[in-house]
């Protein structure tokens, strides 16, 4: 057998023993090396690993059981076999008992000796697979009791994280997790800014409160910019060799190593999780990267959850507050009262500080300051008057900067702001039946801004307030004008009578009376005068008395326009991409301005409430021949036709034929009389209306007016 990897030490203090061996073994395929003492084969047995020893037992100084003794010590189950030219019983059982493989007698019969080598190797070849299998076997075990406990704290995270619907205390628990999951002494959470686009600290552990407050980071920048920008987990081994993050190392890691990966829900970033520090203090693995990519897939998860909860428990606040306030002006008259209210309601929603109602002056060239609520001090501003330029209603911005410039000055003379920082405002204009009448503003603590969303329900709160204030007014106006429609009803109806009896017997008189010209003429202008009283009496009970439908000759292009300009802040918020396709030169139709603007606002509302993501609104203005579905003739006739069309999340088919029913709706809270009153209207006019849906695909309504009456 030939296998030059079996070392074997030959060991004899007979020089002509140890080279006749030698010589026998290495012809055998061995590798051999000889010692004649038993300290020097002490000495290299400590230095060198052999397959198999090979000794005479009986040597000066140190003797085959020493070495024997020694091999064993180094490598517990070495090979020694033991030759003695002297054998005896007691040798035999110590050679035994000290873990000797075999114990031959000298003459050393070489084909013995060269079995029993060939025995012991294959007993040493099957002692290491042992071992090593061993070795596998007790790895594998560890990797799987440590994937045991990955998938344990993984559970433990996930239940713990399902529990938790409050966003900060959320936040704090996965940062907790995940540094226990992967052994990291410092970590944070940092949430994206969608609109911004800037990564803020919302969490962490092991980071210092300022370093929390400052780090802010744009997409794209940085690890953890770049982590959110690409949605890929990122481990780096070195960071002051990463050429992509190249950067010195600060002193408060203790490794340069770090773990970086992003926050996703479906394909959304909604933030990052960062790992630095191993408690180890060894480098971060491939593993340690799976395991964290793994639970930051819980984690964002929970979070988006977390977020659409708060949110939603936000917007029935919100509606709820919105509700109280309309409940409470509902029944109010007085302005100051009105305002107050409404500083009281905005503050359950949004923490402003400061509530400021500014009134247009009598010759309409400045704004005076009439109400101002302060939740810290009641005192007042004294007199306050900002100059309008010219242009100021149609640029608020410049206005709202204006504003907040004067008001802060008084306050912080007034000591109503004794901290002399300058607050943020927003200012929204205040109209009445189409008049500019002034402005209402509110104020932030200092170091804050308002969100789009703080701005469009303070609009909202505003715009309610002076729809309240001009509905009061329109209802006082109108039980005024019913009064005084019943009083000059009735005054006509009476005024009637002695008219026509005055007619008549002027007419009598005329007839029995033998008159001159000139005084014929007389009773002639006496009765045109009664006439013309009686045409007036007419017309004044038709004025008390108005039709609905009084219609006229009108343009339908500026009735569109409008309608566009009152949606107009929906399609930008909703990101609405607007088309408008307008026919030159078109005619006039008879039609009702009132009810076609309403008609056209409806059509337009439901357009862009089915557009929630934003999409392409068609507005198709042009003439077009079609059969009138109430002429049994069907007769193709001439109308003016405006088509709404929108890409929608459309109508299913069966609903498509319910559309105009009354009553019918799919919209949650909707009332289904919406479509039903367009429908009436368009009938009013001797016109019709058309309705053609795909779902997700959009929809398109047309509406056909006759040209000709």
């Amino acid at each position: 057998m030939k296998n030059n990897s079996n070392k074997i030490l030959v060991v004899d203090d007979e020089e002509r023993m140890c080279q006749s061996l030698k010589i026998l073994l290495s012809d055998s395929g061995f590798d051999v090396t000889t010692s004649q003492t038993g300290g020097n084969a002490v000495e290299i047995l400590k230095k060198k690993n052999f397959d198999l020893v090979v000794t005479d037992i009986k040597m000066p100084g140190t003797d085959g059981m020493d070495i024997l003794r020694e091999a064993k010590k180094k490598d517990r189950d070495a090979l020694v076999i033991l030759l003695t030219g002297y054998a005896s019983l007691d040798s035999a059982i110590k050679a035994v008992n000290f873990g000797a493989f075999d114990y031959l007698l000298k003459p050393v019969d070489f084909p013995q000796l060269k079995l029993s080598i060939q025995r012991g190797l294959e007993k040493r070849r099957m002692q290491l697979d042992k071992n090593r299998l061993l070795k596998k076997l007790k790895l594998k075990n560890q990797l799987l009791k440590k994937k045991l406990e990955e998938l344990d704290a993984l559970y433990k995270a996930g239940k713990s994280l399902s529990l938790t619907f409050d966003l900060e205390k959320l936040l704090t628990t996965i940062i907790r997790l995940a540094t226990r999951v992967i052994g990291a002494k410092i970590g944070s959470i940092m949430l994206l800014d969608q609109k911004k686009r800037i990564l803020t600290i919302k969490a962490a552990l092991g980071l210092e409160p300022e370093v929390i407050k400052k780090t802010r980071l744009k997409l794209g920048r940085s690890i953890a910019g770049w982590v959110a920008l690409k949605k890929k987990p990122l481990m780096v081994r070195d960071v002051e060799k990463d050429l992509r993050f190249k950067r010195i190392n600060k002193e408060k890691y203790e490794t340069k190593s770090l773990l970086s990966v992003p926050l996703l829900v479906k394909d959304n970033v909604l933030g990052v999780i960062n790992l630095s520090n191993k408690k180890t203090r060894k480098e971060f693995n491939r593993d340690d990267l799976k395991l964290l990519f793994t639970f930051a897939s819980q984690a964002a998860v929970a979070i988006d959850d977390a977020y659409q909860f708060e949110q939603t428990k936000k917007k029935v606040n919100q509606f709820s507050v919105l509700y109280q306030i309309a409940s409470s002006l509902a029944t109010l008259t007085e302005f100051d009262q009105i305002s107050k209210i409404i500083f009281k309601g905005i503050r359950k929603i949004i923490p402003i500080k400061s509530a400021f109602w500014l009134e247009l002056s009598e010759n309409k060239d400045c704004l005076n300051l009439s109400y101002f609520y302060n939740s810290k001090s009641n005192k007042s501003l004294g007199e306050v008057k900002i100059p309008l330029k010219k242009g100021d209603i149609s640029k608020i911005e410049n206005l709202n900067r204006r504003i907040s410039d004067q008001l802060d000055k008084n306050a912080i003379v007034s000591s109503a702001n004794p901290d002399k920082k300058k607050s943020c405002f927003f200012s929204v204009p205040i109209s009445f039946e189409g008049t500019f009448h002034g402005v209402f503003s509110v104020a932030l603590e200092p170091d804050r801004d308002f969100t789009q969303e703080e701005k469009n329900l303070i609009s909202i709160i505003a715009s309610q307030a002076a729809s309240i204030c001009e509905r009061q007014k329109a209802i006082l106006n109108s039980t005024r004008l019913l009064t005084m429609g019943n009083l000059i009803s009735e005054i006509s109806h009476d005024l009637k009578r002695p008219l026509t009896n005055i007619k008549g017997s002027l007419q009598i008189l005329k007839g029995k009376l033998s008159l001159k010209e000139d005084a014929k003429s007389l009773f002639d202008s006496a009765e045109e005068e009664v006439y013309i009283l009686t045409e007036m009496i007419n017309e004044i009970l038709n004025f008390s008395k108005p039709d609905k439908y009084h219609m006229e000759k009108s343009k339908i292009t500026p009735l569109v326009e409008r309608a566009l300009e009152l949606v107009n802040r929906d399609l930008n918020n909703n990101k609405i991409k607007l088309s408008k396709n307008i026919q030159k030169d078109l005619p006039l139709v008879f039609l009702n301005r009132k009810q076609i603007l309403e008609v056209l606002w409806n059509l337009l509302i439901n357009a862009i409430e089915s557009m929630p993501k934003g999409g392409k609104l068609e507005v198709d203005i042009k003439i077009l021949y079609s059969e009138n579905s109430f002429d049994d003739t069907k007769k193709e006739r001439k109308y003016l036709n405006v088509t709404i069309k929108d890409t929608g999340v459309g109508i299913a088919p069966d609903n498509l034929k319910r559309i105009f029913e009354r009553y019918f709706t799919t919209k949650r809270g909707g009332t289904g009389l919406g479509l039903a009153v367009v429908q009436r209207i368009i009938k009013a006019h001797n016109g019709f209306i058309q309705a053609e849906s795909k779902p997700n695909r959009g929809s398109s309504f047309s509406i056909f007016l006759p040209i000709k009456r």
